[in-house]
Parts: C-alpha cells; sequence; structure tokens
C-alpha cells in the first residue's frame, strides 16, 4: 500500500505538457516569417478577401506586442525575408516591404509570361537572389457550395482545369516560369526548397507532398488534402500543415513516422520554423492567431 501511495504522490508531481502559447494577431493570419531586428513578422489577409479591398496587412510581432508594418495590400500571403527586405505576394502581384513598411511593386500582372490567377505561397531560393512562388491555379473550381473539396476522382475534379504554376521572381522583378502546369500539381499551396534546388510541394487538392526535380515529381507524403505549409529543418524533417483540419504534421527526412505536433488549430496556415527558439510558428487564420508549437 505504501508503494502504491508513493507512485501515486510521484505521478501527481509530474509536470504537465504545457499549452502551446498563442498570440493574437489580426483578421486571417496566413504566413509568418522572420525578418528585421530578428522580428517576427506575419501576413493578415483581412476580412473581405477580395481582389482590391485594401484591408490586407503585414504586422510585427515583438514578443507580445503586435504593430502593424503596412497596409493597404489586399489578401497577402505567402511572406519571405530576403536582400534586407520583406517579399509577399497577394493574389496578381509581388510586394517587397522595406524596413520602414514601405511597400513597392516588384512583379504586376504584366511581368508573368502567363498570367498568374492566385499567387500563394513563397520560399528563397538556395542563391539567395530570387523567391519561388506558388500560383494555384483553378481555385474557384476545387469546391463545392458546401465549401468541401469535391471527391478525388469525381466528374468535378475531372473538370478542374490544370493552369497552375510555380514561378521564379529575381530581386529585381524579373519573373520566369519554373514548374509548369501538370495534373500532379493540381493546386500547389505550400513550398519549400532544398539547398540542392530540389523543390518541394504541398498540392492543395489531391493533399500529396511532392518533389521536384530534373522536370520530374514524385509523391513523398499523401493523406494531406488542404496542405498549406511545408517547412524541413536541418535534419531533413519536414513539417505540413492543413489549413481545412487545423493539423499540423512532421515526418522524418525519408517520409516515414509522421507525428502530429498540433492540437485544437482550426485553420493551421503557412507556418515558420525558428530551430534556434525551438518553435514551430503556425498561423491560426480562423483564430487570428500565431501558435507557437514547441519542437
Amino acid at each position: 500500500m505504501k508503494t502504491a501511495l508513493l507512485f501515486l504522490v510521484a505521478l501527481a508531481t509530474l509536470p504537465l505538457s504545457a499549452a502551446p502559447r498563442k498570440l493574437t494577431v489580426g483578421a486571417t493570419p496566413e504566413s509568418v516569417t522572420k525578418g528585421f531586428d530578428g522580428k517576427y513578422f506575419v501576413t493578415l489577409m483581412g476580412a473581405s478577401r477580395k481582389l482590391g479591398d485594401g484591408d490586407g496587412k503585414i504586422a510585427k510581432v515583438d514578443g507580445d506586442k503586435v504593430t502593424i508594418l503596412t497596409e493597404g495590400l489586399d489578401d497577402p500571403k505567402g511572406i519571405v525575408f530576403v536582400g534586407d527586405r520583406l517579399i509577399t505576394a497577394d493574389f496578381d502581384k509581388v510586394w517587397s516591404i522595406d524596413a520602414k513598411g514601405q511597400k513597392t511593386l516588384l512583379a504586376g500582372p504584366a511581368a508573368f509570361p502567363t498570367a498568374p490567377t492566385f499567387l500563394n505561397d513563397v520560399v528563397v531560393s538556395p542563391d539567395k537572389q530570387s523567391v519561388l512562388i506558388t500560383d494555384m491555379g483553378a481555385v474557384t473550381k476545387m469546391r463545392g457550395a458546401d465549401g468541401k473539396l469535391f471527391a478525388i476522382g469525381s466528374p468535378e475534379h475531372q473538370a478542374i482545369p490544370v493552369v497552375a504554376r510555380v514561378f521564379r521572381v529575381t530581386l529585381d522583378g524579373k519573373v520566369t516560369e519554373v514548374i509548369a502546369p501538370n495534373p500532379t500539381m493540381l493546386n500547389p499551396n505550400g513550398i519549400d526548397v532544398l539547398a540542392d534546388g530540389r523543390i518541394r510541394i504541398a498540392e492543395f487538392f489531391l493533399g500529396n507532398v511532392l518533389e521536384y526535380k530534373d522536370g520530374a515529381f514524385k509523391t513523398i507524403a499523401n493523406g494531406h488534402r488542404s496542405g498549406d505549409g511545408i517547412v524541413h529543418d536541418s535534419k531533413g524533417r519536414f513539417y505540413i500543415s492543413e489549413v481545412m483540419t487545423g493539423r499540423v504534421t512532421r515526418y522524418e527526412a525519408d517520409g516515414s513516422a509522421p507525428k502530429e505536433l498540433g492540437q485544437d488549430l482550426k485553420a493551421a496556415a503557412d507556418h515558420y520554423l525558428d530551430e534556434q527558439a525551438g518553435v514551430l510558428i503556425v498561423p491560426d487564420s480562423k483564430a487570428g492567431e500565431l501558435v507557437f508549437l514547441a519542437l
């Protein structure tokens, strides 16, 4: 009896796993990066989500203090920091933002070799001289009136136009096509790139995690419909979020051993991995929060 009592006392004194830190940042956060002075910057798509609404913003996060760096955007999505500037994709254009919040059009619709339809995620190229940006393609054809994705293999799936692409935008605004339309990459959302140039895509509609190299795709994970963000760590493990389910999953470098990291997120968007701080920072779009998941 004494032994059992001691065991129960010891069990009661074990530390409970801490709930993740959450920080309210504004309406519909989509993407986050570390930028000027080591602070975090997050895109806020706003409540309207329409071309020309001008309610999109970029917020600066300094500890628990949130301030607005830039206003007057429409629907800013992916954001990165490169060449002493923030770069974000916004519907059919790409913006460059300096430390004072001044925005400059880096690439408008006319700069693209093919008119963009729905620019989304952004990643810095290994040479740090350009960024890669996904164009999701026919986003209005993916869902029914109930907001749910059409079934894979359904007539509605077959009717989705294959028009999505991946573009490269240099820091002086020159745009080229990197990946042409392909039914394997029907609606690309999240994008990541490895040091050797392999490009990884979180394909939104089909739910596959794709790797692209030398003109060919291979699938390295699946089962992630509404895949939004994808990043990798120094060990080669990769992390994928799902905006419609709130799931955040980590895989080993070879695509094995999936492990769910996030719980109770409403809409897990384009996350940022800060290994030095030991956190994966996930915008929860529906909650209007950043969620800091311990690694």
